[in-house]
């Protein structure tokens, strides 16, 4: 077992560090650019009638034919031109605007549910107000992610896939390009990367960045030195506070080092202690309920459990589990009420679920059978491909289904099934396929959704500007 004695200490405090938007700035158009949003001031063509007459309408109507009279005399209906005026050019703008709420309301409901209703609640305050409105209920169901974040080689980044419309990127990171950074966790709508470089295995460096809002914080280096990093996961606080938990293993004496920054004091914390057995460091997924993270270490067989505000370290045991468990079929969740999960995907892709009531008992759940829930219209082909999560199986020409990431906010299980990153929506009981991974050179690992914490999305977070009621 992992002991729990402490010994404090505190390291030197660096300046303050706080979410700021305002850390990036808009390029002002330059004088030699073209203007934007001004409108162009157009001289009127003549055009000639049969008589030779000159009149000051269009040389060619949106109704008519080229150099077709425009004048009294030759019929020109005004009520018509207005009317295919405000289907051109600026008149788009206040044919639009001219929609009534209810109007609106019965085009959003025909459009492709659900990519381009989140566009339109980003495009004003009022489609915003219309989309969110008590009428909203006809409107296709939000989806619960716009996408998800993954670690891909050729990129410097972690590149966005967008599942719904809307595309992300941390572009904005002071990262340089020949040093690029991996993503270790992801929480609440942030991503907590490391960056890489020169010097990377002996210095931890964090970076903490909210891809919606734009702003990131810069977390001061630890020195790693003679030591291993178990896990570095990302704990959300209230407002923009956040804690980032560090759990160092030292070769010799063994002990481990729990650091804990936080973000409203801007300094690190820690407390180090004795092991009595051999810890080594795995990749794992971790899962935060209040101030406790667990991190699954998966050859051990057990679930590190480390407290943020005691600063402690212990051990949960896995259940039974009835089946050999390697990497890629077992991963680690919540309830919605804050209780731990286990899962594991069986040979017959069986998902089994247990839940830690109590300390140390677990309570198995009512299975499901992922075959049932692979309905042809949401899951193509995958719904008759011959899949297992049995690594061995594939010598007889089956594909392989792994666990890829567990998303607190929504509860949401993401799998990969052959190339495909496969979601299991809590909501429906469906298996939704999203994305196909191309890069055969490069299988799939883990992703790292991005959810949707508030529906509409707040139009900061696109980038757009809030335009007037009417306006576009």
């Amino acid at each position: 077992m992992v002991s729990s004695c402490i010994v404090r200490r505190k390291r030197s405090r660096s300046p303050t560090h706080c979410f700021d938007s305002g850390s990036r700035t808009r390029p002002r158009p330059s004088p030699s650019s073209p203007d934007v949003g001004r409108k162009r001031s157009r001289s009127p063509p003549h055009c000639s009638d049969r008589e030779g007459r000159k009149c000051t309408r269009p040389s060619a109507s949106p109704y008519g034919g080229p150099n077709r009279s425009l004048s009294t005399s030759c019929g020109f209906d005004s009520a018509r031109f207005e009317r295919a005026r405000l289907t051109t050019g600026d008149g788009k703008v206040a044919a639009v605007a001219s929609l009534s709420d209810d109007m609106l309301l019965e085009v959003f409901k025909r459009l492709p549910p659900p990519r381009d209703v989140i566009r339109c609640a980003a495009v004003c305050r009022r489609w915003r107000r219309v989309i969110s409105g008590a009428g909203a209920a006809c409107l296709p169901r939000p989806p619960s992610h716009f996408g998800f974040f993954r670690n891909y080689g050729p990129s410097p980044l972690p590149p966005f896939v967008r599942t719904a419309g809307l595309s992300l990127d941390i572009s904005f990171l002071p990262v340089p390009p020949a040093c690029g950074a991996v993503l270790v966790d992801s929480r609440n709508g942030r991503l907590l990367l490391r960056e890489l470089g020169p010097g990377y295995p002996r210095e931890l460096r964090l970076l903490v960045c909210s891809p919606l809002e734009k702003a990131y914080v810069r977390v001061p280096p630890l020195c790693i030195a003679e030591h291993m990093v178990a896990c570095s996961v990302l704990v959300p606080g209230e407002g923009d506070a956040f804690r980032v938990v560090v759990v160092l293993f030292g070769n010799d004496p063994k002990h481990f080092s729990v650091l804990v920054y936080f973000s409203i004091s801007s300094a690190w914390e820690s407390a180090t202690g004795p092991v009595h057995r051999n810890l080594v460091p795995r990749q794992g997924p971790s899962v935060v309920v209040g101030d406790v993270m667990y991190k699954l270490q998966s050859e051990e067989k057990y679930i590190m459990v480390v407290d943020a505000v005691q600063m402690t370290l212990s051990a949960v045991p896995l259940p039974d589990a009835r089946t050999l468990l390697y990497a890629g079929n077992h991963w680690i969740g919540r309830t919605p009420d804050g209780r731990l999960c286990f899962f594991v995907i069986r040979e017959q892709l069986t998902l089994a679920t247990w839940v830690l009531q109590a300390p140390g008992k677990w309570v198995e759940q009512q299975p499901v059978d992922l075959r049932t829930l692979m309905h042809p219209a949401f899951m193509g082909d995958l719904a008759h491909m011959k899949l297992s999560a049995k690594m061995s199986d594939q010598l007889r020409g089956f594909k392989l289904v792994s666990f890829a990431a567990f998303c607190e906010g929504t509860c949401t299980l993401f799998f990969v099934m052959a190339d495909w990153v496969v979601m299991l929506d809590p909501r429906t009981r469906r298996l939704l396929r999203l994305w196909r991974n191309s890069d055969e050179s490069r299988p799939l690992g883990d992703v790292y959704p991005c959810e949707m914490l508030q529906w509409p999305p707040v139009l900061k977070n696109f980038g757009g500007s809030e335009s007037d009621e009417a306006g576009i």
